[in-house]
């Protein structure tokens, strides 16, 4: 909505002016001010910006003064000139007077400014004041789509780590990627165009994180939907899995739900070893995306995709395959290396695919925004001793690769 500034000292002009404002051309009271003299609408024009400016010309030097014809021309030029002016985008002269229309006509023109006839009696002025607010106020929400269609993406992309992004603009490596300058965000950004096979070009929105945790996480996400307007939001990387005959290292989960084990209590038992009294809070995946998930997973086509890239990569030898898994997975604030806690969460729910330390702030942030999101990881670890970082980049790159052809065959 465009705000207005009126500069006038004649009571009944002032309200005649702001009821043709407000009633005709459906701005708002609230978005108008008053100055009645130079001094007090140079200290609004200092101190805000307007679109547009009605600007009497014969004005009083100070509130409660009588005009100054000779100070008048000079505030005209001054709002020209004055570095310290927020300059109106547009600027129109109202007057009563004829004589100072004819004077200050040409000085008007000069300035691309508009100078009108004010008659008590007629509608002219009326008639060109309420189409030029109208179309200043379109230009302006033209204007604001314009920008807000340049910052929306369809697609967001979180990594929590520096190396999981790596192997994700690896795996998204026919992106044209572009760094994102946008003043809002804090965070390093990248942009890009991807074309899926049902010949939709989508526009796509990449970062990471830097650090591990639920709550950069979340915050991430929160900037991603609120600035960016995603429609969709994906999270890849690699995790920790629970060790079972159907899941493998390198294996890909997709959590068709979260849960938060760091809500509740942690107590040693009777024998002094440690014992989790969980309160359970659990998010599930939007039903739309797993629904597509498990279509595309179902394809074997899909995931033959992602072991040849994989290969080409170098990142598997001949023998080996990945699967992908739709299953639920848990969320904590530690790097976990305990089989007594993995143990615990595994009797607390006994179908667990895989555990990290971002998912819930994703899934909980999503769930809060009423959006659309999905966790992606790859296993390198099953929490233990022998934890180490081997197949971190194996797992970043197999995660990202499967988004990456998701998203070509499902959107």
């Amino acid at each position: 909505m465009i705000k207005i500034l009126i500069i006038d000292d004649t009571e009944d002009k002032i309200f005649r002016i702001k009821s043709v404002i407000v009633n005709n051309c459906n701005i708002p009271e609230s978005n108008i001010d008053v100055a009645k003299s130079i001094n007090s609408g140079r200290k609004l024009l200092c101190d805000n910006d307007y679109d547009l400016l009605l600007l009497d010309l014969v004005l009083p030097l100070q509130d409660n003064e009588e005009p100054d014809r000779e100070e008048s021309p000079k505030f005209i030029d001054e709002i020209h000139t004055n570095e310290r002016i927020n300059l109106p985008n547009q600027i129109i002269g109202l007057t009563q007077y004829d004589e100072s229309y004819s004077e200050l006509k040409k000085r008007f023109e000069d300035k691309m400014w508009y100078l009108v006839k004010y008659e008590q009696s007629k509608n002219d002025w009326i008639t060109m004041l309420q189409n030029k607010i109208i179309h200043l106020r379109k230009n302006k929400e033209s204007l604001l789509k314009s920008i807000l269609d340049e910052s929306k993406h369809n697609i967001g992309i979180i990594c929590a780590l520096p190396e999981e992004f790596i192997q994700f603009k690896k795996a998204f490596n026919k992106i044209e990627w572009e760094k994102v300058n946008n003043t809002e965000c804090l965070f390093d950004l990248y942009s890009g165009k991807i074309n899926t096979g049902y010949g939709n070009s989508l526009k796509i929105i990449a970062g990471c994180v830097g650090r591990p945790g639920v709550s950069a996480t979340s915050v991430f996400a929160a900037t991603l939907y609120n600035i960016f307007k995603v429609d969709h939001l994906f999270m890849t990387g690699f995790c920790a899995g629970f060790e079972s005959d159907d899941i493998a290292l390198g294996d890909i989960i997709v959590a068709d739900s979260i849960q938060d084990y760091s809500a509740g209590k942690i107590k040693d038992d009777e024998t002094g070893n440690l014992k989790l009294l969980k309160e359970l809070q659990q998010i599930p995946a939007n039903y739309e995306l797993t629904t597509k998930i498990n279509t595309f997973i179902s394809d074997g086509n899909n995931i033959a995709k992602i072991n040849t890239a994989l290969r080409n990569v170098n990142l598997i030898n001949e023998r080996n395959n990945v699967k992908a898994l739709l299953g639920p997975t848990i969320c904590g604030p530690f790097v976990v290396t305990s089989e007594t806690l993995i143990k615990e969460l595994k009797d607390g729910s006994r179908k667990l695919k895989s555990l990290d330390m971002e998912g819930f702030g994703l899934y909980l942030t999503s769930h809060f925004l009423n959006k659309k999101c999905l966790w992606i990881k790859s296993i390198a670890d099953f929490a233990n001793s022998n934890k180490g970082d081997e197949y971190h980049n194996m797992c970043s790159y197999a995660s990202a690769s499967f988004l990456y052809n998701f998203i070509k065959e499902s959107f």
